[in-house]
């Protein structure tokens, strides 16, 4: 029967009469039926008196005050009831929660982050009506500030603020030692700290009386703030590093300031966060200021002078043993002189090239490249310097294809031709050499050579029978004089390739070499039959100048492998080579084969330096560029081409989807060292001229003189007929709409426009488009862009790829434009059927033709007409390459 329900039971019994009991009697059995019925249930009964055996539970404290995060541990004490097992709630939540702290199965309570009252409950498992409770006030105890920056002896209010206590007295202590001490600091019973005379850290304590187990802490470093440097000079919108010491702060939170700006601004510099200053555009002096930022009068201070320093040029191309004049700027400090030194050498040396005290530098003979600089006298620290390059260059010469390394065909030494003199009546063919094969490659022109003890200017002429020729430059009159020729005996039989790839009958020496002035060395490649033990047809040849003999080490075979793809035999050495002043290697470019390759050779050594296969593991992108050559930024060293593409090579699906597969179609920028894609650009109708056969790269590219926003621009065009212009470094990629600086439809035949360079002179861009005309474009620097309204045109169409102009000057005065009209050759049989015609239009207003090679009739007649040929201009003369001869034009004998 269960304690806390058991219940008396009376039943009724009639008594009859004359039956009489006494009342004591009653009363005295039926208290003993009652205290047998009791023991017996062991119960309690509703008038029950005694709670002898009653379950009890009781917590061993009522009520705590406890810091917010601190713990208490509850003990329930279970009585009267066989199991004693307890459930612990924090505000009705069975083992409480973040909000009301929680509390674990053995009663161990641990309060909230925030202050507050809450109630412990312990319940008996068995019963849950029989509970106890305690009530948990949870305070914060917080001192402000919580951390400062304190000089020695300096004073330090702290504030403590008790949350959750109504009691909310504070005692102060200082290191564990209340009220602190001189050698901690002592603080007063209102928290005023007064720091110690020395440097050290130490701990305030604010401990609430509510509560000794609540406290909270602040960190004091007494101490001085130390800035590094104190002083610095700097040179305009350079960068200085300053730090902030402070002893005994292991984290101290600083501030930093300009002028009493915080992070101060453009006008008198900025500094971060971490102390680094970038100083003004402008000269001046400036207050660098770091303070602790809960007490901002604890600071240091640094001096600034900030001085304008600048080089002029700021970069430079000079040609061997040639001089260029520097000047250094200082504005901002009294002391204005400088030292000149040459790659980190003081005056240069015979290897750097020298430079005077007053900045005249005089280039080394070897081409290379080399940095100027300019050394601050006041401040030896502070200099400004200026890349130099050493080129490939001579007077009066042209030593590579389109006369330099930016391809402009600019020759801006000619003092004897000009407009007023080049007509049929005054200038005319003096004579021609005849050669044993087809002539591609542009003729070079080498002035003062010693050949056989004396000296001579002379042009080279290659042929595809693999012959190179040395020929009289400064002849008037037939036969001339042929100073040394190498032919195929001694380069090797060149390839019979029938009418393949446009180039008919034989292949041998295809491309423009290019010649290292400063060495008298020729470079060039010859596709031979005689593969040897090599199993390539690519040889490149050294050769000198004054002999046509091989230098040592030459020729090497030319191979190339890259992640499983091979040089084909079946290419195409089509592309001029370029010799690279920064890297001083010589750039080989193929096309016309699985794969287009660029490759690069130490022109010491000849050993291979670099390999770039732009259609790895796909296919296309061959380099032929029209028989231009790769361009190359003279400062930098990048390489530029542009590349062409086969059908359906670049694309494995269709629009919109534009799958890209490698470098077809592309303008490249090339690192010299690596061969690595720096930056590109594909046409967003690359799909469409995969199509139809449309190389972009049957044109090739120019670099042309920029603005402050683009230094260097390139531009080129293809068979589209559109012509892009390109940041060198920033070349747009690949997208939907043509990320580009302009985008210039200029030709408009179809699928045939572009198959030469253009040409650059004075802020014009000359380009002659297949089936058109010769037409100038005005080139604004400063935008970067081309007016698409043409400045003036020719009148004479072109038929057969049309043409690539050359361009001769003196300077920026009597510009003659030059270029040969191919229409007379034709391809489909193999058989040319006509003479080349040279033209040459007045530069400023092309509607002034001044002379073409028909106007005299026979007398000036040039060879049998070859596509791609372009002009040489030197000295008065005018060499034109054909399929039979060299040609020589010039002013006539009286």
């Amino acid at each position: 029967m269960s304690a806390t329900t058991s219940r008396l039971k009376f039943r009724y019994i009639p008594v009859r009469k004359p039956i009489s009991v006494s009342k004591k009697l009653f009363t005295g059995l039926f208290g003993l039926s009652i205290a047998f019925t009791l023991a017996g249930c062991q119960g309690v009964g509703s008038n029950a008196t005694s709670t002898s055996t009653t379950p009890t539970i009781a917590l061993n404290q009522s009520s705590v005050n406890l810091a917010a995060g601190a713990s208490t541990q509850f003990t329930a004490t279970v009585q009267n009831i066989s199991s004693t097992a307890v459930a612990w709630s924090v505000d009705g939540v069975a083992g409480g929660n973040a909000t009301v702290g929680t509390i674990t199965s053995s009663g161990m309570y641990t309060a909230p982050a925030a202050a507050g009252s809450h109630t412990v409950t312990a319940a008996i498992v068995a019963d849950s009506s029989i509970s106890a409770k305690a009530t948990v006030t949870v305070g914060t105890t917080a001192v402000t500030p919580s951390s400062v920056l304190m000089a020695p002896s300096t004073t330090q209010q702290f504030t403590a603020s008790i949350q959750g206590f109504s009691n909310t007295a504070v005692t102060w202590s200082v290191d564990s030692v209340s009220g602190g001490n001189a050698t901690v600091g002592t603080i007063t019973s209102a928290g005023v700290y007064t720091a110690p005379t020395a440097i050290g850290s130490h701990t305030v304590t604010a401990t609430s009386t509510a509560d000794t187990s609540a406290t909270a802490s602040a960190s004091v470093v007494v101490s001085t703030i130390a800035v590094t440097p104190a002083t610095a000079t700097m040179i305009a919108s350079t960068t200085q590093q300053f730090t902030a010491n402070v002893p005994g702060a292991s984290n101290a939170s600083l501030t930093w300031s300009v002028d009493g700006t915080a992070g101060g601004n453009s006008t008198v510099g900025q500094i971060s966060a971490s102390g680094l200053y970038t100083a003004p555009a402008q000269s001046g002096s400036h207050t660098i200021t770091v303070a602790s930022a809960s007490n901002p009068s604890f600071n240091a201070t640094a001096t600034v002078s900030v001085f304008v320093f600048t080089i002029s040029p700021t970069s430079a191309i000079v040609a061997p043993s040639a001089s260029q004049t520097f000047t250094a700027s200082i504005q901002g400090i009294s002391n204005t002189g400088v030292t000149w030194s040459v790659d980190g050498v003081s005056g240069g040396n015979a290897t750097t090239g020298t430079i005077t005290s007053s900045g005249v530098y005089t280039a080394p003979s070897a081409v290379g490249p080399h940095s100027v600089e300019a050394i601050s006298e006041a401040d030896p620290a502070a200099s400004v310097s200026s890349p130099v390059t050493v080129v490939n260059a001579k007077l009066t010469s042209v030593l590579t294809y389109h006369n330099d390394d930016t391809r402009d065909g600019a020759y801006l030494e000619e003092v004897s031709l000009t407009p007023s003199n080049v007509n049929a009546t005054q200038f005319g063919k003096l004579l021609a050499y005849p050669v044993d094969g087809q002539v591609y490659a542009q003729p070079l022109y080498l002035p003062q050579i010693t050949i056989n003890g004396a000296t001579h200017d002379v042009v080279f002429v290659e042929t595809q029978n693999n012959s190179v020729y040395a020929f009289d430059a400064d002849a008037a009159t037939a036969p001339g004089t042929t100073f040394w020729h190498v032919g195929p005996s001694v380069l090797g039989p060149s390839v019979h390739k029938g009418d393949t790839g446009g180039v008919n009958p034989n292949v041998g020496i295809l491309s423009t070499p290019v010649i290292d002035a400063s060495t008298n060395t020729m470079y060039l490649v010859v596709e031979t039959s005689n593969t040897g033990p090599q199993a390539t047809p690519f040889f490149l040849h050294a050769l000198d100048v004054t002999s046509g003999l091989d230098r040592a080490g030459s020729p090497v075979p030319i191979n190339a492998t890259y992640n499983g793809d091979v040089l084909a035999t079946s290419s195409y050495q089509r592309m001029g080579l370029a010799l690279n002043p920064v890297t001083n290697w010589i750039y080989i470019a193929f096309g016309d084969s699985p794969h287009g390759w660029v490759l690069a050779y130490d022109k010491t050594t000849l050993a291979q330096k670099a390999v770039f296969d732009d259609t790895n593991l796909a296919a296309g992108g061959g380099l032929w560029d029209g028989g231009g050559a790769p361009a190359i930024d003279d400062i930098t060293g990048s390489v530029f081409v542009m590349t062409g593409t086969d059908y359906d090579d670049q694309w494995v699906s269709a629009p919109p989807a534009y799958t890209q597969t490698g470098y077809n179609d592309s303008f490249l920028n090339l690192n010299p060292n690596t061969l690595a894609v720096q930056s590109y650009f594909s046409p967003d109708n690359s799909y469409t001229l995969a199509g139809n056969d449309a190389d972009l790269g049957s044109g090739a590219s120019i670099l042309v003189p920029g603005s402050t926003t683009y230094p260097l621009v390139t531009i080129g065009g293809g068979k589209d007929g559109n012509v892009f212009v390109l940041d060198p470094n920033n070349m747009g990629g690949f997208t939907d709409s043509n990320a580009v600086i302009q985008t210039f439809q200029m030709c408009t035949n179809g699928y045939d426009n572009i198959y030469g360079t253009p040409a650059y002179w004075n802020g014009t861009i000359y380009i002659h488009c297949m089936n058109n005309v010769i037409t100038a474009y005005q080139w604004d620097a400063s935008t970067a862009q081309i007016s698409t309204t043409p400045q003036s045109k020719g009148s004479l169409v072109y038929q057969m790829h049309g043409a690539s102009p050359s361009l001769s000057a003196n300077g920026a005065m009597n510009g003659i434009i030059w270029d040969i009209d191919n229409s007379n050759y034709i391809d489909a049989t193999g058989v040319p059927d006509g003479p080349s015609v040279l033209h040459a239009y007045d530069a400023t207003n092309l509607a002034t033709e001044l002379y073409n090679s028909s106007q005299a009739g026979s007398r000036d007649t040039a060879g049998v007409a070859l596509k791609f040929t372009v002009p040489t201009i030197a000295n008065g003369r005018v060499f034109v390459p054909t399929s039979t001869e060299l040609d020589i034009y010039g002013l006539l004998l009286p």
